[in-house]
């Protein structure tokens, strides 16, 4: 009996994928088709080029092999539609392989880490059309996580080499340089701001790719940003951090996510920066770079 690829859901914690099949008496509600928004940044690319940005997949994929509390953790997580990550995560693959474009993805990828949700990750990963951050959710063990430093050191190792950016990374597209780093806990550490410095070093036009949103007075959000003085104490690199790319003129753009909701504002006076919404609920955002 045939079924379409959109009639197939998998739902983190159960461990098992259910399928609705035509039948005379239930019609299966179809699910919404991505929603494209469209961006585009004057950053002095060599030509224009095009990126498909999402954020916040939060696949949540989990097996035997993960100890009680990550299974215990992964089942208090099935709920609030993030069960369709994975399905939108599909889809946006898609749609940016039919445009030939980069898919650049700003975070948590995953919900939480697990064996089944690390091996999903790193077989998507791995290909070129393909620039992933890490995010909060990728260090999440289970219910007891901490957002500290020395909470990554169990699974930072696990994560490097299909996650850009850990601590930071500088990639070359169309003549512009994607620094991508980790501010998953809403800080940098002065590795992050050491790599950041040789990047611009480099005098070449600059996109900042991290997951929590830099601060910048526009912004319009109290919490959940990376470089708001008083925001996390005595957290003085991550605010001089912030502040140094915000006077640059070579950082053109800013692409986070975290916050489950688009937005568009001005990180500086020759800097955009564009939140991503949460790709569980079929938001993403085409970007032209010119």
């Amino acid at each position: 009996m045939y079924m379409e690829r959109r009639d197939f859901l998998w739902f983190a914690g159960l461990g098992i994928a259910w399928s609705v099949l035509p039948s005379p008496c239930f019609a299966a509600k179809p699910l919404k088709p991505l929603k494209v928004r469209r961006a585009k940044v004057a950053a002095g690319a060599k030509c224009p080029f095009r990126i498909l940005h999402v954020s916040d997949s939060h696949v949540a994929r989990i097996d035997s092999r993960s100890p009680e509390g990550t299974y215990e953790f992964a089942k208090a997580r099935s709920r609030n539609g993030r069960e369709l990550g994975e399905y939108y995560l599909d889809e946006a693959v898609h749609l940016a392989r039919v445009g030939k474009i980069k898919l650049v993805h700003t975070g948590d990828f995953m919900d939480f880490m697990s064996e089944a949700n690390l091996e999903y990750a790193e077989r998507r990963l791995c290909t070129d059309d393909f620039l992933a951050c890490v995010g909060n959710h990728e260090y999440w063990l289970d219910a007891n996580h901490r957002d500290t430093e020395a909470y990554k050191k169990p699974t930072v190792s696990r994560l490097r080499g299909s996650w850009a950016g850990i601590p930071a990374s500088t990639h070359r597209i169309g003549g512009i340089n994607f620094f991508v780093f980790d501010n998953s806990f809403e800080t940098v550490t002065g590795e992050v701001v050491a790599a950041f410095e040789r990047t611009l070093g480099e005098g070449l036009p600059v996109v900042m790719v991290c997951h929590v949103p830099l601060w910048a007075e526009a912004c319009g959000m109290k919490a959940h940003v990376c470089g708001k003085p008083g925001l996390k104490e005595n957290d003085s690199v991550s605010c001089e951090f912030v502040e140094m790319a915000r006077k640059s003129p070579l950082v053109k753009a800013v692409l986070a996510g975290h916050v489950h909701c688009y937005r568009e504002f001005a990180f500086s006076q020759t800097a955009t920066e564009l939140v991503a919404g949460a790709l569980f609920n079929g938001d993403c955002t085409e970007i032209e770079f010119s």
